[in-house]
């Protein structure tokens, strides 16, 4: 019965009228036609407002009154007194500075962030808007290290500012404020958090005058207990772009905006206007569900589309810090590394696998030989620090987590550079050299380059590969034990 079945229809399409040679295909209904268009609306808006929603939530969470010491009101900073050490650092931590950040609310007015001089220091303390570029920084390679005051002013904003203090125009009305300062360890610890106690932030209504106790508002709809990228990555459709448009409408699109605002128009998402997801039709809703779904798919087989590999060495080359209409690389920055700065201040490579393309374990050792005038190309300083699996530094005999250019290193007659990397300890007379590992076991080494120069920025620079250990060779006696 099913083959008489298929041959009658095999015969009705016989008997079926050719269509017409260039025939043109049958035109969408007006409901499909509606739905793509939602869904291309809601793809792309997704990406657009991804990195928005994450920050405000960010912003939310850091600065609720329940977060303690693990936060800070609105225009205070939250100062990292110390280096990580095993047990107490978040993943991939920083080894040479000391961090601090702030959310700086500029909705009654401009915000003057004071600095102090650093006598040389190096620091680099950038300022992102809530679409997380990084609209300005101060610090020693782009202002300097003296001391001074710079009134931060919102969008719209025309009043007088006292007479000699710099001015910086943020593009919204909240802004991340994030500091890096140099530290040489423990011993230095008493002076660097004195220059961090300098960075100060005051609103311009209280200039000159004795400070004022903040009275932060608490938030009882906001869930503190759930990562923020959970959070985002789990809202449905109507949330999402709800919360998105109120955002819009607090937070001014970039100038070149126009053509994603002209696309999120078809959806209902109009800038300075409520959305309401429920007075949508069903076409439009069944579309914009299709699209956010779809949005998220191509964040996931894009991300690390980017990174540029060689010699077991990964460097991101797409846009970092600022990205103008790149919408897709932005909301990748802003899942995989939310605030990251400008390139030029702080460059990070990653090295991932050996010469021979394995990956790194804690069970070999390696060597990394840097020929004479191949040394990372950083105009301040660079270092090499070593994490576990889970981006962890482990503890080692000499407390050492990071290896770099401000160590007494040992130069071979050549001007060469042998650096081990390893578990085990090399003899005493080596051990200046050495980068301890974590133990056997997947493990990662990240070089920064603070002020890179632009032969590691352009990728002209090649890292040198890892060198594993050959095996021992094996004795005779033990050849023989091992022998069938």
């Amino acid at each position: 019965m099913r083959r008489l079945a298929f041959l009658a229809l095999c015969f009705a399409a016989a008997l079926a009228p050719a269509a017409p040679a260039g025939a043109a295909p049958a035109a969408p209904t007006p409901a499909a036609a509606a739905t793509e268009a939602a869904r291309q609306a809601a793809m792309e808006g997704y990406l657009y407002f991804y990195p928005l929603v994450t920050m405000d939530l960010a912003r939310r969470q850091s600065t609720h009154p329940s977060r303690g010491a693990q936060g800070a009101p609105a225009n205070a900073f939250l100062h990292g007194r110390a280096l990580p050490a095993p047990g107490a650092a978040a993943p991939w931590a920083n080894p040479d500075m000391l961090r601090s950040a702030a959310w700086l609310d500029l909705t009654a007015g401009p915000v003057v962030l004071s600095v102090p001089n650093t006598q040389g220091r190096l620091y680099t303390l950038t300022l992102l808007d809530m679409w997380t570029d990084a609209f300005a920084t101060l610090g020693k390679r782009s202002t300097g290290t003296a001391k001074g005051n710079t009134a931060i002013v919102p969008p719209g904003w025309t009043g007088a500012l006292p007479s000699g203090m710099s001015r910086i125009d943020a593009p919204t009305a909240y802004v991340w404020a994030k500091n890096l300062i140099q530290t040489e360890g423990p011993a230095d610890y008493p002076a660097v958090h004195a220059l961090q106690d300098g960075f100060v932030l005051t609103p311009l209504a209280q200039w000159n005058l004795p400070p004022q106790a903040q009275r932060p508002r608490s938030d009882s709809t906001l869930d503190l207990a759930t990562p923020v990228r959970e959070q985002v990555e789990s809202m449905p459709t109507d949330a999402f772009f709800t919360y998105a448009a109120e955002l819009l409408r607090r937070n001014p699109p970039h100038p070149t905006d126009q053509p994603v605002l002209a696309q999120l128009r078809r959806a209902g998402l109009v800038p300075g206007r409520p959305f309401d997801f429920d007075k949508l039709d069903h076409p439009a809703k069944q579309g914009m569900r299709r699209g956010l779904r779809a949005a998220r798919e191509r964040m996931a087989a894009a991300a690390g589309g980017s990174v540029r590999g060689v010699n077991g060495w990964q460097q991101e080359t797409g846009s970092i810090g600022v990205y103008g209409n790149a919408y897709l690389r932005r909301a990748l920055a802003a899942q995989a590394q939310p605030g990251s700065g400008l390139p030029e201040d702080l460059s990070v490579l990653l090295l991932a696998a050996d010469s021979q393309g394995a990956p790194l374990d804690g069970a070999h050792g390696y060597t990394l030989r840097f020929e004479s005038g191949q040394l990372p190309p950083a105009g301040a300083l660079w270092s090499l620090a070593a994490y576990d699996g889970q981006g962890m530094p482990a503890a080692n005999p000499l407390g050492r987590y990071a290896l770099g250019s401000r160590d007494p290193l040992r130069y071979n007659a050549d001007g060469s550079l042998d650096l081990r990397v390893s578990h085990a300890p090399p003899p005493p007379e080596e051990q200046a050299n050495w980068l301890p590992l974590p133990p056997a076991g997947p493990v990662s080494v990240l070089l920064r380059a603070y002020a890179p120069e632009p032969a590691l920025l352009d990728g002209s620079w090649t890292p040198p590969p890892a060198l594993r250990d050959a095996p021992p060779e094996e004795t005779p006696e033990a050849a023989e034990k091992t022998a069938p």
